[in-house]
């Protein structure tokens, strides 16, 4: 989370130090358990999901688990949390293996207390404090530990922000008149810039800096690395079968006053919220939302559930002064492909349609003499592009995709995000003779461009 300052900057000034972690109450002689460091392996398949990582104004999968070794243990109290332990090949020089050197954890289903849940927790939170050198600021937020060999999750507004500067629009120059501002001569214009230096503090004190392996702004997730062994990773939950009412519990850096956490729950499930990105353009983002509190400096920490595991990456809140207790995190089995992508290619791999289009209006309705009300009016295709191939045609109106109904270019894009490339979408076409469903097998967007569609 993050908050604009007067530069329109996403940035603010941290003023924590960190301090060590209270050391748990003794109750009644009982002997707590030694807490092992355990790994996470998540290796996973799926197409981009779109997420954004702009404060919100206005509007925001199979698993494969490699296993070679079986562990048991208990955890303070004697609580059997963890039932199995499987590990993942270490080491692993496949550029399109799964997230490596991570375990998959099996845990009971019985809840924990709050109080279990935090301490359990605190290990695998960080606080990450990023300079930016060109846009002359800082800013803080919370991270994951992912990995007990350093990768940590987080938030892309964690480590990017955008900032104002001055671009001339002739050929005044303002060291020679400098009241050339007032009088045209330069507009301001909104760049995005990524950190130039990131720190991750962990929860004993311990400050190492961190290396961005790559960020995605569409998703909101950035996914850093410290050269730092053995530590704590966080336990994985799913976000597939979540429920209206059950507990949802925060924890991260706000404001820069130390660990905070704060109890809730889930409030609401696949919130789509549509926001404008720093960079240009939107992305319609699929949430939980959580009454939890999510302040500025959250941004990138867990959601946890019941049992402690990890099912949203706490990500924006809606700024309004009338609004309370509407925060949102990213599930984190839609994160998860995204993390992949990062780790394996240093980019999220983005699939594409191959056209340009635009909303259907009824003005465009009437010029265009279309036979529907809403959806996107195909005004070009690429060649040898996917829709090319699958046989779209300039003029042709796309009004569904996957069997949902689409109003406008944003709800194509959405369902296309849903996707990876090599994946099969349909689409229901609008033509003079009826409806008439397409395969589209989609491409991919080459790295150094962005797709309107």
């Amino acid at each position: 989370m993050y908050e604009e300052n007067n530069n329109n900057n996403y940035t603010y000034e941290a003023n924590y130090t960190p301090t060590e972690p209270e050391k748990p109450k003794n109750n009644g002689g009982k002997k707590a358990g030694k807490i092992f460091a355990l790994i996470i392996a998540v290796a996973l398949i799926g197409g981009a999901s779109g997420f954004g990582g702009a404060l919100l104004a206005n509007s925001m999968n199979s698993d494969k688990i490699s296993s070679s070794e079986e562990t048991e243990t208990e955890t303070e109290e004697k609580r059997e949390t963890i039932s199995t332990v499987t590990a993942a090949p270490q080491n692993t020089t496949d550029e399109e293996a799964p997230l490596g050197n991570l375990l998959n954890i099996e845990t009971a289903d019985g809840a924990l207390s709050t109080e279990q849940i935090i301490h359990n927790s605190t290990p695998s939170v960080v606080l990450i404090t990023s300079k930016f050198t060109e846009a002359q600021g800082s800013g803080t937020g919370t991270g994951i530990v992912l990995s007990a060999d350093g990768y940590i999750i987080t938030n892309c507004h964690v480590i990017e922000t955008s900032y104002q500067t001055y671009q001339s629009s002739g050929d005044i120059n303002p060291f020679e008149n400098p009241f050339s501002f007032f009088g045209g001569g330069y507009e301001a214009v909104t760049q995005t810039a990524q950190a130039d230096k990131v720190t991750v503090t962990m929860s004993d004190g311990s400050e190492h800096e961190a290396e961005i392996i790559g960020s995605d702004e569409n998703t909101d997730l950035a996914l850093l690395k410290i050269d730092v062994d053995g530590l704590i990773p966080a336990v994985l939950g799913s976000s597939d079968n979540l429920r209206l009412g059950e507990a949802a519990i925060t924890l991260g850096y706000p404001l820069g006053l130390g660990l905070s956490a704060s109890e809730g729950i889930v409030s609401g499930l696949e919130k789509e919220l549509t926001i404008e990105l720093s960079s240009g353009g939107t992305a319609t983002m699929t949430l939980i939302q959580t009454d939890a509190s999510i302040n500025p400096g959250n941004s990138g920490g867990p959601l946890l559930n019941e049992r402690g595991e990890v099912i949203g990456i706490t990500s924006s809140k809606i700024a309004d002064s009338t609004v309370e207790g509407i925060g949102f995190a990213i599930p984190i089995t839609d994160a998860l492909p995204i993390l992949d992508d990062l780790m394996n290619k240093g980019y999220v791999s983005t699939p594409k349609i191959g056209i340009t289009g635009t909303d259907i209006t009824s003005a465009v309705k009437r010029y265009y003499n279309l036979p529907v009300d809403a959806g996107v009016l195909v005004v070009s295709v690429e060649a040898g592009s996917c829709a090319d191939i699958a046989g779209i045609a300039e003029g042709d109106v796309i009004v569904a995709a996957d069997g949902k109904e689409i109003s406008d270019m944003n709800g194509l894009v959405a369902a296309k995000n849903k996707h990876k490339p090599g994946e099969t979408m349909t689409v229901t076409l609008a033509r003079n003779d009826g409806n008439i469903d397409i395969e589209i097998v989609l491409d991919e967007t080459p790295n150094e461009e962005t797709a309107d569609e």
